[in-house]
């Protein structure tokens, strides 16, 4: 999974007296600096300026209305995107130029961010609190809290004499940011701040908008919040309906690599649904001569990663043309060296956004669609798919019998689930459970989490026992969520021929039988392999297991494993090598000359 963060926030901000005298006198003087009645009459703002953030330089326009309207959009260049909410609904222009429904907590954000921006959501008492002070750039201020009736946090840093606005504290689904507003002014009576920094703990460097326009109640027609024409960037060659069968690699059993063309290049690309956008490897992507620009965090399951943007990319598979499309650029090199395979490039979601993708896993075959006119194949069961955070799609799964929670949905993870730190700490998932380690991530790095198996794992009505699943750690990544329980990966969903369906919000589902009745691969010896040249390095001993109660210590570099030299492991015989059936015994030589012996057996 890889979210890439931007940080734009509706940041005019008006309260409402509360029930404490001093509460209540703070939130009065406060709303009395910001234009008192001039400020009370505000029904709709409009503002024109430029951004800087992640080393990019643009235009930035937003209008919002009482009503909750909202159009909002970014220009840097080499990246836009946008966004609205009118009465055509919610929506937004991703960074890849796809047309898409905005997620419900998205829209949700959009909301308070106007009832905060236009004094809405401050006139209910009871959502006000006053908070200890708190110290932010070197001084102490009054934190006046809003609350909405979840875990997000949002507070304002006021001057306790003269109630001037200093900044507005947020964390939404665990994610902090905080908006500092300088250069204030008077707008027709109304005080507005005309620069706003925006920090986040993800981005190395603050968000900065500079205002050059501000306009308080400008005529407002309802068509302006309409989504604009975007074109398509996709075409099947000689206006066909569909590629027809496109075969692909089952790398390892778990990452399905299709063969494409990126700008004339042929290449191997991995099929990531769980990607908010394409990648491009930062070595190929130079030896394709493709120059990045900016720096911005890319929020992967492992941590944060610096990513730059390019544009004009277009990507073959078979008779599909993806075109001009804008992509993000990463350093995959440890992704691939986890993975035991060149990794070029990342087809994400731009694949499915405008398409239907029909992955036949029993066959190792792919074919692209389009959407309208498509008919399922007879018996196919139909599962929602929820749009969430960037135009990804969740799915809901139940685990030994609890109420369905949203997983995203993710045949990028190569795993069976990920059970993110919120979901599993509130329904005490790890409690009385035996668990070990195992090394998890990708796009930000690999981090310690724990694994376990689940007995009954339910999805699509499917019901999967003893299914191994890992539980991720929490901190700053894609998987530290409290809007999301987990993410679902191709353990699971290759038991299955899936056809998704992003326009139609929906996916179906063929089981394969053969492949529900498989058991589930998991570790026996307790060794995370990976190749380096010539040897095998042991980069995690895992806790409790055979290889921990032998004494091994990591890194232990291992030359050959039952005589065969480890150069000539591949890396889909070194996951059947540590997930070998229990009571088989392995045998490993050193480096050193050393040989050690060891045997399968389940230790979690």
């Amino acid at each position: 999974m890889i979210r890439l963060i931007s940080a734009l926030l509706i940041l005019w901000l008006g309260v409402a007296p509360a029930r404490a005298d001093e509460l209540s006198e703070l939130v009065d003087r406060h709303l009395q600096w910001r234009g008192g009645e001039a400020f009370a009459a505000v029904e709709a703002l409009s503002s024109v300026g430029e951004l800087e953030t992640a080393g990019l330089t643009g235009e930035v326009r937003m209008l919002i209305r009482r009503d909750g309207s909202l159009r909002q959009s970014v220009d840097l260049g080499v990246v836009r995107n946008a966004e609205g909410v009118g009465p055509a609904g919610a929506w937004r222009v991703s960074e890849s130029g796809q047309l898409e429904d905005m997620a419900a907590d998205s829209l949700e954000d959009r909301r308070r961010d106007i009832g905060l921006a236009l004094g809405a959501a401050l006139r209910d008492p009871a959502r006000l609190s006053l908070r200890p002070d708190a110290e932010r750039d070197g001084r102490s201020w009054a934190v006046v809290a809003v609350a909405f009736g979840d875990a997000d946090v949002h507070e304002l840093y006021l001057d306790r004499e003269t109630g001037a606005l200093h900044g507005l504290r947020t964390v939404r689904d665990r994610r902090e940011s905080f908006v500092r507003y300088d250069d204030w002014r008077m707008v027709e009576g109304v005080r507005a701040p005309f620069v706003e920094t925006v920090f986040t703990e993800s981005q190395p460097r603050p968000t900065v908008i500079r205002w050059r326009e501000i306009d308080v109640n400008p005529p407002v027609d309802a068509a302006a919040f309409a989504p604009p024409p975007v074109e398509t960037r996709h075409v099947i060659a000689g206006d066909a309906r569909s590629t027809g069968w496109i075969d692909f690699d089952f790398f390892g059993g778990n990452r399905v690599y299709i063969p494409a063309t990126i700008n004339g290049q042929d290449v191997d690309v991995l099929l990531d649904s769980g990607a908010e956008m394409t990648v491009l490897d930062r070595a190929f992507a130079a030896a394709l001569g493709v120059e990045g620009a900016g720096e911005i965090a890319a929020v992967g399951t492992g941590g944060v990663a610096q990513a730059q943007f390019a544009s004009g990319i277009t990507l073959q598979v078979g008779p599909l043309t993806l075109r001009d499309m804008t992509v993000a650029i990463l350093d995959l090199e440890a992704i691939a060296g986890m993975l035991g395979r060149p990794l070029p490039v990342i087809l994400g979601k731009d694949a499915f956004a405008d398409l239907i993708v029909d992955v036949d896993f029993p066959n190792r075959r792919i074919a692209f669609h389009e959407p309208s006119g498509f008919a399922p194949p007879a018996g196919a069961r139909e599962v929602a798919l929820v749009e969430s955070a960037g135009g990804l799609r969740s799915v809901e799964v139940s685990i030994e019998g609890r109420p369905p929670a949203p997983f995203d949905f993710d045949i990028g993870n190569g795993g069976s689930a990920l059970v993110f730190p919120a979901y599993a700490e509130a329904e005490g998932l790890l409690e009385g459970r035996r668990s070990s380690t195992v090394l998890s991530g990708a796009v930000g790095g690999l981090r310690t989490a724990r694994i376990a198996v689940v007995e009954r794992l339910t999805f699509a009505g499917v019901e999967l026992r003893d299914v191994p699943v890992v539980f991720t750690p929490a901190g700053t990544s894609a998987v530290d969520s409290d809007r999301l329980a987990g993410n679902l990966g191709i353990g699971v969903l290759a038991r299955f021929r899936l056809i998704t369906d992003y326009p139609g919000d929906r996916l179906w589902l063929v089981p394969d039988a053969a492949a529900l009745a498989a058991p589930f691969p998991r570790d026996r010896l307790g060794l995370s392999l990976r190749k380096e040249g010539d040897v095998v390095v042991a980069g995690l001993i895992a806790e409790g297991s055979p290889a921990e109660a032998a004494g091994w210590t990591a890194p232990t570099r291992i030359v050959a494993i039952d005589g065969q030299p480890a150069g000539s492991l591949t890396a889909e015989a070194l996951r059947e090598i540590v997930t070998a059936p229990a009571g088989r015994r392995v045998s490993f030589t050193l480096d050193t000359g050393e040989t050690r012996v060891l045997e399968a057996r389940d230790y979690f």
